[in-house]
């Protein structure tokens, strides 16, 4: 999923019904819509997911 606009992810467990989902992503907008497309909103839905995005910019 996303790879055009993905270059690298790594997934964090932190236990059975939480999760942390760190990626480097080249094109926030693309990133929204797919959050957006009906196929994630129905998986977010089957699954009790909840998405909470942060943008993160290097300082130094």
């Amino acid at each position: 999923m996303c790879k055009e606009f993905v270059t690298d992810y790594e997934f964090v467990k932190v236990n059975e019904h939480k999760s942390h989902l760190l990626m480097n992503c080249t094109d926030l907008e693309k990133l929204c819509a797919e959050m957006e497309s009906p196929f994630a909103k129905e998986w977010d839905k089957k699954n009790n997911c909840k998405d909470t995005v942060y943008s993160i910019q290097l300082v130094a």
